[in-house]
């Protein structure tokens, strides 16, 4: 069973006196229902799981929504359930195929007697279908693959290691050979495998990546099931292509997506809607070009100017060809994909801790190229993903150039380090930049 932050988040949900039914989202396969299930059979005395794909009958018990009339019409429809007021946990999974339960939410949080999670796959939840809302009845979590820190946990690292990790980058001390040895070890590990947890935990099983790979496809093959059966309102080969090509344009020098790849005549306008699909459903991240490097950034977005990633890099692999995925598997050579597979991965990374607002920029002449700005606390922090040994001249020209521009993060292989407003960190500490940035440590440095 693999430790999930999702695990802390739940505990701290049922202890607040106050809580509210809980929706946790999620792409397909990140581990919702198996740490749903382990959480509520270690905090209550009674779980009662209704799964909507698996039981759709379950359907019939809501034609109202009365908590007292729901909670009788399931047991009349199966006798073992067995409800303990304060001491039951409600699961309803698979939620996308009966989006209506999410009204009752609303009634479930003003009676107060039992606890409610909901879980679903954000492929195929779309609001259109719920016929009322509980606004302000709920409350959301949304789950993600596993980050470096949970891969860690899951290859045996406990909490020691990470707060030796978080306490030299907060210091910024360069940290002990072997110990970046061993994390840059780790890290070429988790791009391999990305971060779903039944590829993880068959890779810490069998100790190879054969049977990983496998998975990998065919996780691919469901995803573009998902499309045929859940893509409503769009055209679904078009849907379908946008998700098979984005592999091909990261391949390309600069990762920008190129809407003429996907046909005669595609333009911006008639396949937007593809990817904010993409995006809700979580298979997709996207991040989009500013003009200027001025704050707030939002305000200096080209929509129509965007590089589109995968949420996990073991699904971007697993678009390779066989000789690609050959060189990375047996000979550790990332080929013509390396630097876009680390991009893919740090953004990962920012989003699933918490980051918003990330941009990247692209001069008119092409002098300055930054892979990823952050908004935060106020601040423009530009960040480059370094695949190659070199000078950063594009972040030395941006600090000259743009007066927000105050530090800058440069990712690389290399250990911890400070010189001339560029931090050097190692792409695997990704995951403790928000900590860094959140630092004494950095606050003084920032006010030099």
């Amino acid at each position: 069973m693999l430790r999930r932050k999702i695990d802390v988040f739940l505990k701290q949900w049922k202890n607040d006196t106050n809580h509210l039914p809980l929706i946790v989202y999620g792409a397909r396969q990140v581990g919702k229902t198996t740490s749903i299930l382990k959480f509520g059979q270690e905090n209550y005395k009674k779980v009662i799981v209704i799964n909507f794909i698996e039981n759709p009958e379950y359907k019939t018990a809501f034609i109202d929504f009365s908590v007292n009339n729901i909670i009788k019409r399931l047991t009349y429809m199966n006798p073992n359930f067995s409800f303990i007021p304060n001491e039951t946990l409600i699961f309803f999974d698979e939620i996308q195929s009966f989006m209506d339960v999410m009204t009752s939410l609303k009634f479930f949080a003003i009676d107060k007697k039992y606890d409610v999670i909901c879980s679903g796959s954000a492929l195929g939840i779309n609001n259109n279908h719920i016929s009322s809302i509980s606004v302000g009845y709920q409350q959301e979590y949304i789950m993600y693959p596993l980050d470096f820190e949970e891969f860690l946990w899951a290859v045996g690292y406990g909490d020691d290691f990470i707060d030796i990790l978080r306490e030299k980058l907060c210091n910024l001390e360069p940290l002990d050979k072997l110990i970046l040895s061993i994390i840059n070890e780790k890290f070429d590990e988790y791009i391999i495998l990305g971060g779903m947890p039944k590829i993880v935990s068959e890779y810490i099983k069998c100790k190879n990546f054969s049977k990983p790979y496998y998975l990998q496809k065919q996780l691919r093959k469901d995803y573009s099931n998902d499309i045929k059966q859940y893509v409503d309102d769009l055209d679904k080969s078009k849907v379908e292509k946008v998700y098979n090509n984005i592999a091909l344009q990261l391949g390309k020098e600069n990762h920008k997506f190129q809407f003429t790849k996907l046909g005669h005549g595609a333009r911006f306008n008639s396949y937007f809607g593809c990817f904010e699909w993409l995006k809700s459903a979580g298979i997709v991240l996207v991040c989009n070009n500013v003009i200027d490097i001025r704050y707030p950034l939002p305000l200096y977005e080209e929509e129509d100017n965007f590089r589109a990633y995968y949420l996990d890099s073991g699904l971007f692999i697993s678009f390779f060809d066989t000789d690609t995925n050959k060189q990375l598997r047996v000979e550790n050579e990332f080929s013509a994909y390396k630097g876009a597979l680390y991009e893919n991965v740090v953004l990962s990374e920012l989003y699933k801790s918490g980051f918003e607002n990330i941009f990247f920029y692209r001069s008119k002449d092409s002098t300055i190229e930054l892979d990823f700005l952050l908004q935060y606390n106020s601040e423009i922090i530009p960040i480059e993903v370094k695949t190659k040994k070199g000078k950063t001249l594009s972040l030395n020209t941006a600090i000259n150039k743009f007066e927000e521009i105050k530090y800058s993060i440069k990712l690389s292989r290399q250990n911890i380090g400070y010189t001339n407003k560029i931090i050097t960190l190692p792409y695997a500490l990704t995951f403790l930049l928000k900590d860094f940035l959140n630092s004494n440590n950095y606050k003084k440095l920032i006010n030099q």
